[in-house]
């Protein structure tokens, strides 16, 4: 008898729990397709992360070349402007010696004019003598 009673009361049992376990399976294959659909998007979104990365990495080595460029382009700026101010120094330099020679041009031109009525004077006392002599 006993096995009677423990049988009613699996069936008693059973009959008040089937819907329970039923409605269970029906939540739980729900939750499953959930979470397959859940798992799809967390991989779209991983996937987009990881390109999200991949183009930051990309632009953080951009932006340390173009640092770099920028490093090397002030290097040389500076170097221009140095090279700048040296010729500076040199047509300066140049521009005083041309204004030397400038002045010592004419100060020969000035000689060349005394030697000139100079050499005249003499050509016209050597007329005078070759007369005198004549």
């Amino acid at each position: 008898m006993k096995v009677a009673k423990w049988r009613a009361t699996t069936q008693t049992l059973w009959q008040v729990e089937w819907p329970k376990v039923a409605n269970a399976t029906i939540v739980f294959a729900e939750v499953v397709r959930s979470n397959r659909q859940l798992s799809s998007k967390v991989g779209g979104v991983l996937a987009k992360l990881l390109r999200t990365q991949l183009d930051g990495d990309e632009l953080f080595k951009h932006c340390k070349d173009m640092q770099a460029e920028k490093m090397d382009l002030g290097g040389k700026v500076e170097s221009v402007a140095a090279e700048r101010d040296e010729i500076a120094k040199v047509v300066a330099y140049l521009e005083a010696l041309l204004k030397e020679s400038e002045s010592k041009l004419a100060e020969f031109e000035l000689w060349v004019t005394k030697e000139k009525k100079a050499n005249r004077e003499l050509e016209e006392e050597l007329l005078l003598y070759k007369k005198e002599v004549v």
